[in-house]
């Protein structure tokens, strides 16, 4: 899951599936659908058939460049093996949209948007488990100013915080296997609430602990 190829890989493999379906596509595909699960957003076939593709590899060579411009560049090679296995699980997981995507256009009977919220609950759980492993940079990461401030508390965070991903990512996989659409749909927002809030309190809290330590050597 770590191999660099696997990204291009799903890429091409995304273009392949696009070109072998496309003739059998109608003009209108799906390409977004509401908390109700209703399909409230369409494009056209061509745009369909390349946009996923394209937003794929758009992402794998941000990810190619992130490490050549930060500042903290020499960080990047401790945790190497780490962004690569991240990228290639989004590559897998763009790869299975694209394929529901244009599934449903086809008239496969395919539940989008509980496959869209179990898989951003796996990439949650997977960034969790690996989210130690990350040193500071400037780019990936729970990146707030007291994380980037002092290693220690990046490292308090980042191990913290990697528990809470993993948690809330299983929560969602439940959620979209298990319950209705809206009731995922409102846990997906609370948890991103939680993550969000949790990063910054207690990035903050920490910060302000080893702080107070310092002061009072």
């Amino acid at each position: 899951m770590r191999n660099r190829w696997l990204a291009p890989i799903c890429i091409l493999a995304m273009l392949a599936f696009s070109a072998a379906v496309y003739g059998r596509l109608p003009a209108i595909v799906p390409s977004h659908w509401g908390v109700d699960g209703q399909v409230n957003g369409t494009m056209s076939r061509t745009w369909g058939a390349l946009f996923t593709p394209a937003l794929a590899t758009l992402v794998w060579l941000l990810m190619l460049v992130l490490p050549r411009i930060d500042p903290r560049h020499d960080s990047y090679a401790a945790f190497a093996g780490t962004l690569q296995l991240f990228v290639n699980i989004l590559m897998l997981f763009l790869a299975l949209l694209h394929v529901g995507m244009l599934g449903v256009a086809l008239g496969w009977n395919i539940p989008m948007p509980r496959i869209v919220i179990a898989g951003v609950g796996l990439l949650f759980a997977a960034l969790g488990n690996e989210l130690g492993r990350i040193k500071p940079n400037w780019f990936v990461g729970i990146r707030t100013p007291w994380t980037l401030a002092d290693p220690e508390v990046w490292r308090r965070t980042h191990r913290a915080g990697g528990r809470l991903f993993v948690a809330i990512g299983l929560l969602f996989v439940l959620a979209g296997a298990l319950l209705p659409f809206e009731l995922t749909a409102a846990i997906v927002l609370a948890g991103v609430a939680v993550i969000l809030v949790f990063s910054f309190g207690y990035s903050y809290l920490a910060w302000r602990q080893l702080a107070k330590g310092a002061a009072g050597r």
